[in-house]
Formats: structure tokens, C-alpha cells, sequence
């Protein structure tokens, strides 16, 4: 590997694990935060959906931008808006507020996590997408990591307003990185021929592609589900902000720690068991919550789950960007995120609905089924059945 792409592989790190250290980490506060200005438990899944609102209707388009502006532009925005939905949080104690902060958050983590995954996917070279993967990944997971710790400790230790205004500043921080990245396009991308461009959900005719968009967005819904709902649970269990931020950040830290391992796991299993397994052990995970009380049961069951849930988007990832045609990486991967919005915007109201019926241990459980329905394969069995049928004749 050149010296130059040495050290942006440090960059793309290094700015990655920032930027998911200051989104990632006020969103286990936002529940609780929510619930103390007066939200009831349907409010907060309106508020948690509301991060995926913008993101559902401008993926594509966000992705079609990127391919062609190039993504130095796109980062520096998503940086100065993420830092500015920190600072609305901080100054402005107020449910308004707080929904203004998750539409300003949910476009700015868009614009981000589809420039960088751009930049990863852009090589002609087939070790060189996976190797910045990878670096992209591991980047998320140990942001995702350290942010909850630190934001549930400076919440406990001072206020809800100091820790949204130090996750601000650490994203304000981060803009002279931004200017580290290339203004153009990489020139392995450029040389890709060029193909007639179509509507955008015409690539879903790749079998390839819609089973990464399927796995993605169930595993998604396990982890997003898990972000926005277990404070709520460790809450009425007598836990305090801390510790909530402890056993969060222990669900990311468990993905960061698998993604290390995933190359080792991917010679000796293959993809489709190695998915199927890890989405049933996250749907068992999520039904064992409500039975668990004690801090050490709950902190087992985060790290298991963040396992499973840490192997999914890695995968997805890249079975995404080898999938699509090189001029249209960004576009292809801002409709897997348009399935992605799509799910955390129906996952958080309709489970944050249902816990007014059923509680927050309701809600596990449905969820935990619906998970767990979600490792079934039924284009599988259906060919099965298609093959006795031809058998029979």
C-alpha cells in the first residue's frame, strides 16, 4: 500500500470514529432526555424516527451528488450540521428542540457515512475496497464505542446540556480533517466506463444486492431498536445514565472487536450461515432483556448481541458495493440506506406505539420475534418447493 493511502487510511479513522463518537453518543441521551422534558414513551419513537425522515427521501438523491461532486464538499456539510444538532441540543432545552436536533443529526450521519462508504468503494482493486472497509467499519464501532461511555458519564457527572455541547465540539473539531480528502474524484473510479444511468430502484433487479439491502436493514432494525429502547428498559429496571452508558457502549465495543476477527470467520463459514446465525442469536438476545435484571446479565446479553449485530453491516456493506457498477456506488448505496430510514422510522413509532399497550418488555419481545422471523430465507424454501413440484412431474 502507497504512503498516501497509509495515511488516509488514518484519516478516514480517525474522522469516522470522531464523528460517531459525537451522533453515536447522544443517542442513548435522547430518550432519556426526551422522557425528562415530558415525552411519553410514543413521542420518543417519533422523535427517534424523525432521525431517519430526511434520510429516507434523500438517499438516492444525496448519493447521486456525491458521485458526482466528488466528497470532500459533502463531508465538510454533514460535520458543520451534526456539530450544529449538538449545539441546538445544548442550548435550547426544549422538546422543539429536540426534534429540530434529530432531523439536523439523521442528514448529517447520511451525508457522512455515504461519503466515506463512497471514498471505501471507489478503488479498481478489489483488496483495496475491502481493506478501507474494513478500516470504516472498525472506525463506526469504536466511535459508536467510545461516545455512549463518555456521553452517559459527563450526563451523570454534569448535565444533559454539557455532554450534548462536548459531543458539538468534538465535531467542530473535526473539520480541518475534512480537508485532508480530495476535492476529485479518484482516478480508478473516473476510468470505470460509463453506463445510461436509470431509476435508481432498478438496480434492486441484482438478486446480489437485494439480499444485502434485506440483511442490512434487519440488522439495523436489531441494533437501532436496542440504541433507542434499552435506556427506557435499564431505566425502569433502577438503572442509572452511567451505567445505561456502560452497557451501551459495551454492545458497540462487542461489534469493533468482531469486525476485527471477520476476515478469520468469513474463510471458515460461509456468508448466508454466518448472517442467518447471527440474526437469530440477536432475535434470542433481544427476548432475554426483559427477564434480566441484573447488571452483569444485561452487560452479557449487549456484548453477545453487539456480536451479531457487528458482523451484519460489515457484510452488507460490501456485498453492496461489489454488486454495483463503479460510476454508481454512491447511488446503490443510498438506496440501501433508503430501506435502512425506511426501517427506523417504521421500527421506533410502531414499537414506541405498542409500548403504550404492551411496555417496554413488550416491545422486546415483539421485536425479538420479528428478528428472529427475519433469519427465515423464504425464497429458499420457496425453491425447494418449486424443485419437488418439477420432481413430481
Amino acid at each position: 500500500m502507497r504512503k498516501g493511502r497509509r495515511s488516509t487510511k488514518n484519516v478516514v479513522f480517525i474522522c469516522t470514529a470522531l464523528f460517531m463518537v459525537g451522533v453515536a453518543g447522544s443517542r442513548p441521551l435522547i430518550p432519556l432526555y426526551a422522557n425528562d422534558l415530558g415525552a411519553g414513551h410514543a413521542e420518543i419513537g417519533l422523535i427517534v424516527a424523525l432521525f431517519s425522515v430526511l434520510p429516507l427521501f434523500l438517499s438516492i438523491k444525496t448519493g447521486r451528488v456525491i458521485d458526482w461532486i466528488g466528497i470532500k464538499s459533502p463531508l465538510i456539510a454533514s460535520i458543520g450540521l451534526g456539530a450544529l444538532s449538538m449545539i441546538v441540543l445544548a442550548f435550547y432545552g426544549t422538546l422543539a428542540g429536540v426534534y429540530l436536533s434529530q432531523v439536523l443529526a439523521g442528514f448529517s450521519q447520511l451525508v457522512f457515512v455515504l461519503s466515506m462508504q463512497a471514498y471505501s468503494g471507489q478503488f479498481s482493486k478489489s483488496k483495496l475496497r475491502e481493506y478501507f472497509i474494513a478500516v470504516f467499519s472498525i472506525a463506526v464501532a469504536a466511535g459508536s464505542f467510545a461516545g455512549p461511555l463518555a456521553a452517559g458519564f459527563l450526563s451523570d457527572s454534569f448535565s444533559y446540556g454539557t455532554a450534548f455541547l462536548t459531543l458539538g465540539l468534538v465535531l467542530a473539531g473535526m473539520l480541518p480533517l475534512s480537508l485532508f480528502f480530495s476535492s476529485e474524484k479518484d482516478k480508478e473510479a473516473d476510468e470505470a466506463p460509463k453506463k445510461k444511468e436509470g431509476n435508481a430502484f432498478q438496480l434492486l433487479r441484482m438478486s446480489d444486492l437485494r439480499k444485502a439491502v434485506l440483511v442490512s436493514s434487519i440488522g439495523l432494525l436489531a441494533k437501532d431498536t436496542y440504541i433507542a429502547f434499552f435506556p427506557l428498559l435499564a431505566a425502569d429496571k433502577g438503572l442509572s445514565a452511567s451505567m445505561i452508558g456502560v452497557i451501551v457502549a459495551l454492545n458497540a465495543g462487542a461489534g469493533m472487536f468482531i469486525r476485527t476477527f471477520l476476515p478469520w470467520i468469513s474463510q471458515h463459514l460461509k456468508r448466508d450461515r454466518i448472517i442467518t446465525i447471527s440474526i437469530l442469536i440477536a432475535g434470542l438476545m433481544y427476548m432475554l432483556n426483559p427477564v434480566s435484571d441484573h447488571l452483569i446479565w444485561l452487560s452479557a446479553l449487549s456484548l453477545i448481541l453487539g456480536f451479531c449485530t457487528g458482523i451484519c453491516q460489515p457484510l452488507t456493506i460490501f456485498a453492496t458495493i461489489i454488486a454495483l457498477p463503479k460510476e454508481r456506488v454512491a447511488e446503490g448505496l443510498g438506496l440501501r440506506l433508503t430501506f435502512n430510514k425506511l426501517t427506523q422510522i417504521l421500527g421506533p413509532l410502531s414499537l414506541g406505539s405498542l409500548s403504550g399497550a404492551v411496555g417496554m418488555s413488550g416491545v422486546f419481545y415483539a421485536c425479538g420475534a420479528l428478528i428472529i422471523a427475519g433469519s427465515v430465507h423464504p425464497d429458499r424454501y420457496l425453491f425447494l418447493m418449486k424443485k419437488k413440484k418439477v420432481i413430481s412431474h
